[in-house]
């Protein structure tokens, strides 16, 4: 099934109130990859880059996207996403605007993951988003642990 981008960012902004405050513009949204440009502007944080909290949520919405993608694409009947645990490493300051980018960690993976969800109704899996700044160079990686339901 061919996925609406327009309508997948809708879902993002109707379900999720804290995306339009984060500054993203979505440059890509398709079930192999979530690309979001972010404005550091509205991320700030006392010291002129981006605010923590901001990284770890921008990052958590790109694997949230990633996977509300698959399940479009697959046209699997749920939009019943969790994360069930996150950890994020802040590798340099962010002072510019970024990039989020998630996949998951091979195409297999991800057809695990959704087979899994399609024979058991349930599943719980890792996903990886990387804050990238100017010049791609990796800022920050969030790891979180996402169950979806049936």
């Amino acid at each position: 099934m061919e996925i609406n981008s327009e309508e997948l960012i809708g879902i993002l902004k109707n379900k999720i109130a804290l995306y339009e405050h984060l500054g993203i513009e979505v440059v890509k949204i398709r079930s192999e990859e979530v690309r979001f440009r972010v404005s550091l502007e509205k991320n700030r944080n006392h010291k002129g880059t981006a605010f923590g909290g901001s990284l770890y949520a921008s990052a958590v919405l790109a694997a949230y996207a990633l996977v509300l993608a698959g399940l479009k694409e697959r046209s699997i009947p749920t939009e019943n996403i969790v994360i069930a645990k996150g950890e994020i490493q802040y590798l340099r300051p962010v002072d510019t605007d970024f990039e989020i980018v998630c996949r998951f960690p091979s195409q297999s993976h991800e057809e695990d993951f959704y087979r899994e969800l399609t024979s058991t109704g349930r599943v719980r899996g890792s996903i990886t988003s990387q804050i990238l700044g100017a010049g791609g160079s990796l800022k920050a990686s969030l790891t979180g642990v996402f169950v979806v339901k049936l």
